[in-house]
């Protein structure tokens, strides 16, 4: 009688299972928030048990600082020169929609203290803080969190609670508002 012989063992690869979670988290934060999603369903989502969670990020707030840091950069902005940052940013903006958004992740994780206070020192750090520097001269932080604001409303109203004249015939009209108002501040107003 032949014996069958065990499978043989799955090979593992960490990185692609680390992956795996850091955009399982990015999609359901960006989704649902993060105080309403779980580590079993970002596990569920990823395709791996709840247990790797823990072992990649450490916590729940752990994967939330991965998942924002994975896609929250000022250098695509700070690449050129700072008399094209509007129509630069106007471009990145809109099609930044695609990827994993950032701001939606952290709008959505308002609603915890603890996460609130990670995302708002994410965003001082990762944005806030080099995008003065890059700016540089008298009133660069101001200008640089003028920029935030403008940035932030606007991808909000696009993205998070979308205005229906942001889209559309008058997308255009929009952009060339948003680039203007971003220039406007870069050069000092």
């Amino acid at each position: 009688m032949k014996t069958e012989s065990p499978p043989p063992p799955r090979i593992r690869d960490a990185a692609r299972t680390r992956e795996a979670i850091l955009r399982a988290a990015q999609k359901l934060f960006a989704e649902k928030g993060y105080s309403t999603t779980g580590v079993r369903e970002i596990a569920a989502e990823a395709g791996v048990n709840s247990t790797l969670v823990r072992r990649y990020f450490d916590s729940k707030e752990g994967l939330l600082r991965s998942a924002v840091e994975d896609v929250l950069h000022i250098t695509p902005f700070t690449q050129g020169d700072r008399a094209t940052l509007g129509q630069r940013a106007a471009t990145l903006l809109v099609s930044g929609e695609s990827i994993p958004n950032p701001l939606a992740m952290m709008v959505l994780a308002t609603a915890d203290p603890d996460a609130r206070i990670l995302c708002r020192d994410l965003m001082h750090e990762r944005i806030i803080i080099p995008l003065a520097e890059w700016l540089g001269g008298e009133g660069a932080m101001e200008r640089s969190a003028r920029l935030n604001m403008l940035w932030i409303g606007f991808m909000t109203a696009r993205t998070i609670l979308p205005l229906q004249p942001l889209h559309g015939e008058d997308e255009a009209r929009t952009l060339c508002w948003l680039q203007n108002a971003t220039q406007a501040i870069v050069d000092g107003g």
